[in-house]
Protein backbone atom coordinates (compact mmCIF):
# COMPACT_ATOMS: atom_id res chain seq x y z
CA UNK A 1 0.00 0.00 0.00
CA UNK A 2 3.03 2.78 1.08
CA UNK A 3 4.61 1.85 -2.32
CA UNK A 4 1.71 2.41 -4.13
CA UNK A 5 1.21 5.96 -2.51
CA UNK A 6 4.82 6.78 -3.46
CA UNK A 7 4.49 5.36 -6.48
CA UNK A 8 1.35 8.06 -7.47
CA UNK A 9 2.68 10.78 -5.38
CA UNK A 10 6.43 10.84 -7.58
CA UNK A 11 6.66 11.70 -10.82
CA UNK A 12 7.45 9.77 -14.12
CA UNK A 13 11.07 11.82 -14.16
CA UNK A 14 11.72 11.11 -10.30
CA UNK A 15 11.59 7.59 -10.89
CA UNK A 16 13.43 7.35 -14.07
CA UNK A 17 16.35 9.26 -12.17
CA UNK A 18 15.98 6.78 -9.43
CA UNK A 19 15.84 3.89 -11.20
CA UNK A 20 19.24 4.72 -13.48
CA UNK A 21 21.37 5.68 -9.90
CA UNK A 22 20.31 2.76 -8.48
CA UNK A 23 21.33 0.86 -11.89
CA UNK A 24 24.47 2.93 -12.32
CA UNK A 25 25.90 0.63 -8.83
CA UNK A 26 25.38 -2.33 -11.48
CA UNK A 27 27.34 -1.06 -14.61
CA UNK A 28 30.91 -1.56 -13.43
CA UNK A 29 33.26 1.66 -13.28
CA UNK A 30 36.60 1.66 -13.93
CA UNK A 31 39.32 1.57 -10.83
CA UNK A 32 41.71 4.10 -12.25
CA UNK A 33 43.61 5.83 -8.73
CA UNK A 34 45.90 4.10 -6.49
CA UNK A 35 46.55 5.84 -3.18
CA UNK A 36 50.60 5.11 -2.39
CA UNK A 37 51.64 5.78 1.18
CA UNK A 38 55.29 5.32 2.10
CA UNK A 39 56.64 4.09 5.22
CA UNK A 40 60.14 3.66 6.46
CA UNK A 41 59.57 0.23 7.68
CA UNK A 42 57.23 -1.04 4.45
CA UNK A 43 58.78 1.43 1.97
CA UNK A 44 55.81 1.79 -0.66
CA UNK A 45 52.29 0.49 -0.03
CA UNK A 46 49.32 0.95 -2.30
CA UNK A 47 45.92 1.04 -1.95
CA UNK A 48 43.00 1.05 -5.37
CA UNK A 49 40.33 3.68 -4.67
CA UNK A 50 36.68 3.52 -5.30
CA UNK A 51 35.30 5.28 -8.43
CA UNK A 52 32.94 6.16 -6.89
CA UNK A 53 33.61 6.94 -3.32
CA UNK A 54 37.01 7.63 -3.50
CA UNK A 55 37.74 5.49 -0.65
CA UNK A 56 40.84 3.02 -0.25
CA UNK A 57 39.66 -0.47 -0.78
CA UNK A 58 40.57 -3.27 1.62
CA UNK A 59 41.33 -6.15 -0.88
CA UNK A 60 42.27 -6.14 -4.56
CA UNK A 61 40.04 -7.15 -7.18
CA UNK A 62 36.60 -7.13 -5.40
CA UNK A 63 33.92 -7.82 -7.48
CA UNK A 64 32.29 -4.79 -5.69
CA UNK A 65 33.39 -1.76 -3.63
CA UNK A 66 32.86 -2.89 0.29
CA UNK A 67 31.81 0.69 0.95
CA UNK A 68 29.17 2.10 -1.27
CA UNK A 69 28.38 -0.98 -3.70
CA UNK A 70 29.91 0.44 -6.84
CA UNK A 71 30.49 -2.69 -9.22
CA UNK A 72 34.13 -2.39 -10.19
CA UNK A 73 36.09 -3.06 -13.50
CA UNK A 74 39.37 -4.04 -13.50
CA UNK A 75 40.55 -4.57 -16.67
CA UNK A 76 42.45 -1.54 -16.84
CA UNK A 77 44.07 -1.83 -13.60
CA UNK A 78 48.12 -1.86 -14.38
CA UNK A 79 47.23 1.85 -16.17
CA UNK A 80 46.18 3.43 -12.62
CA UNK A 81 47.06 7.09 -11.84
CA UNK A 82 49.43 6.81 -8.63
CA UNK A 83 48.66 9.81 -5.72
CA UNK A 84 51.37 9.95 -3.27
CA UNK A 85 51.31 12.53 -0.78
CA UNK A 86 48.81 14.92 -1.71
CA UNK A 87 49.50 14.44 -5.41
CA UNK A 88 48.97 12.96 -8.92
CA UNK A 89 50.95 11.01 -11.03
CA UNK A 90 51.23 10.13 -13.80
CA UNK A 91 49.96 6.83 -15.51
CA UNK A 92 51.77 4.04 -14.09
CA UNK A 93 52.96 1.68 -16.77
Amino acid sequence: MRSERLTRAASPALLRKTVEQLASYRRGMPVTEMRVSCSPLYGETGYYVCPRCSITMEREFMAFCDRCGQKLDWKDYKKVRKIRCGRRDDVHT
